[in-house]
């Protein structure tokens, strides 16, 4: 039986645009509208991860790793993860699934709004 959990992304051809399309979408929905710059790298592990520089009416530095959902989308999950957005919203995949972490730092599905 497979996980059915996000994995890393680790082949990041073609797919960058998408990273810094979903990265801005997520932050805008999160925080309001932004100005971003990028840094990818990847760790030893080789999954892809981005710095990003946020400016604007908010300004500051998150980092992002990336992964791939069960379903096929990329996930950009914050790291650290802001409580609120653990808590209260999840992060948005490019598949329309929402992503958390649970108390103990572990990805999880974020319970559906109802």
């Amino acid at each position: 039986m497979s996980d059915p959990r996000p994995t890393p992304l680790t082949d990041l051809r073609r797919r960058a645009p998408v990273a810094r399309g979903l990265i801005s979408a997520v932050l805008s929905e999160l925080i309001g509208p932004v100005e971003l710059a990028y840094d990818f790298y990847r760790e030893w592990n080789g999954c892809w991860k981005v710095r990003v520089t946020i400016s604007g009416p908010t300004s500051g530095r998150l980092e992002f790793t990336l992964l791939d959902t069960p379903g096929g989308g990329m996930l950009a999950m914050p790291r650290p993860m802001p409580e609120r957005w653990r808590t209260v919203t999840g992060i948005r995949a490019t598949d329309d699934t929402r992503w958390t972490l649970d108390a103990a730092g572990n990805l999880m599905p974020f319970p559906a709004r109802g």
